[in-house]
């Protein structure tokens, strides 16, 4: 995506995906970029007012997992917050859009479709995800 007003919504949720991929993996359970796209598209559905499934008690743990990393794009939409100057100087503070929301969203799960081999239990994704994050400044 080339709009830069998406560029920070982007990387703090690639920044959360990679997070999510990190804890999973100290718990013994690897997430495959089908599992992110999942969590990708009950974020989008959540946005658009429907509940997410979730995996019940008995359910296997990486299930349980993936239910978990279904509400951490949530908190990153509830960080994010626009500011306009209105012309007294004050400053208005909104939510973002649900529609930006959802095209962020998108725009990560197009990318997460194009570095995915078309393989069962691929991680081309994470792979590149784990790399990118680890260029950024600081986050080594």
């Amino acid at each position: 995506m080339r709009v830069p007003r998406y560029a920070p919504i982007l990387l703090e949720i690639e920044r959360t995906l990679h997070a999510v991929d990190r804890q999973t993996a100290s718990r013994g359970v690897m997430l495959t970029d089908s599992n992110i796209r999942s969590v990708l598209v009950r974020a989008i559905n959540g946005a658009k007012g429907k509940a997410p499934k979730s995996a019940g008690a008995g359910a296997p743990e990486k299930d349980r997992l993936v239910d978990e990393a279904q509400r951490q794009p949530a908190s990153v939409r509830a960080a994010v917050v626009e500011e306009r100057v209105r012309p007294d100087g004050s400053v208005e503070r909104r939510p973002l859009p649900a529609l930006d929301w959802i095209v962020a969203l998108q725009a990560i799960k197009a990318s997460c479709a194009v570095r995915t081999d078309n393989l069962p239990g691929s991680r081309g994704y994470l792979e590149f995800l784990r790399g990118f994050i680890s260029e950024l400044p600081g986050t080594r």
